[in-house]
């Protein structure tokens, strides 16, 4: 089965980054602060939907990254980005409303569209842009801000989220991209992470914006000749399903076996799964002879239960009802053949 987590680079689906990963942008799913201290502030690290709260050692390492100038990328909506800009000490923030769009947006207002934007090396080439279940940003000290892109003047923050402008509901324009230069670094924080996913990273000018971020002169005069420029996509702070480790592990197992190289390690593994699934077989299996005398006293449907019930409610439809009753006869049929196994 594939991978369906929201903005991993393994989910190819509309939902997810491989569209990114494809472009240059490498996974980070494990040693968060050790690669970002390898690329030693000449690297882009997008962080996109992030869902996990960020940590105080996390944020140290952030802030050297950009200081030694980096590109800190984070686009999010309702997830956990502002513990990540409260760390830091940056002063905006997610507002964690819906954004809306009465009249400038694509299939419903939800999907606004923007199209007012300010000169800049990330802005360049980008004319319009397609948020989807965006929010807005909260600027709480604008002298160090400057605001790249905001909606139109009819969008609003749909507060009940019933895709109407009513009464006492802020109206527009809003920030929804902006820049803040940190050292010899920045930090752009953008209010829709969908945008960047596989479903709408060609809508509009979407792909422009990440075009701009790995060509921006940020990270290239920041760049040394011990440092080659890195492109990261991190996902460790992203909720992953419980069986996408299981499908990972499944994966590589399989791998290992059709190319004949087998580590020891995933020997042991296999050897350890074999052994457990074999002690719980032989836990859990109940003997024939234990269950068959239970079984066969087990009562299947008749047809004159259906009689029973139609003599107590009249106005029912009998076809249904015996519909009903064939398939629980058929499920407990199942059940004496297998119940035993």
């Amino acid at each position: 089965m594939p991978i369906t987590d929201p903005y991993s680079t393994l989910n190819t689906q509309w939902n997810g980054t491989s569209t990114l990963a494809e472009k240059g942008f490498r996974a980070v799913s494990a040693d968060f602060t050790t690669t970002i201290a390898s690329a030693g502030g000449a690297g882009v690290l997008l962080i996109i939907g992030p869902s996990r709260q960020f940590t105080r050692v996390e944020a140290d390492f952030l802030a050297d990254f950009v200081q030694k100038g980096g590109l800190l990328f984070l686009a999010d909506n309702f997830g956990s980005g502002n513990s990540l800009l409260g760390l830091l000490g940056l002063p905006v923030r997610f507002d964690g409303k819906l954004l809306a769009d009465a009249l400038f947006y694509r299939n419903q207002p939800a999907f606004p569209v923007i199209s007012d934007f300010s000169s800049s090396e990330f802005s360049t080439g980008v004319n319009e842009l397609v948020l989807d279940y965006a929010t807005v940003l909260d600027i709480l000290d604008g002298s160090n801000i400057k605001v790249l892109a905001r909606s139109s003047p009819f969008s609003f923050l749909d507060l009940n989220q019933n895709g109407h402008k009513d009464s006492g509901e802020p109206s527009g324009p809003f920030p929804v991209l902006a820049e803040l230069e940190i050292g010899r670094g920045a930090v752009v924080v953008f209010t829709s992470p969908a945008s960047l996913a596989n479903g709408l990273i060609h809508e509009a000018n979407n792909v422009r914006v990440i075009e701009n971020v790995m060509n921006t002169t940020i990270v290239g005069q920041a760049s040394q000749p011990e440092h080659r420029t890195m492109f990261l996509l991190d996902e460790t702070h992203l909720m992953s399903s419980p069986f996408t480790s299981v499908k990972l592990m499944a994966d590589g197992l399989v791998t290992s076996i059709l190319k004949g190289d087998m580590q020891l390690s995933w020997k042991l593994s296999l050897t350890a799964f074999a052994s457990v699934i074999v002690v719980a077989r032989y836990i859990y299996r109940k003997p024939p002879t234990e269950v068959l005398p239970k079984t066969e006293i087990r009562r299947t449907v008749r047809p004159t239960d259906v009689e029973s019930v139609m003599r107590l409610h009249p106005t029912w439809d009998r076809e249904k009802l015996e519909c009903v009753a064939r398939e629980i006869e058929a499920s407990m049929k199942w059940r004496v053949l297998h119940e035993g196994e």
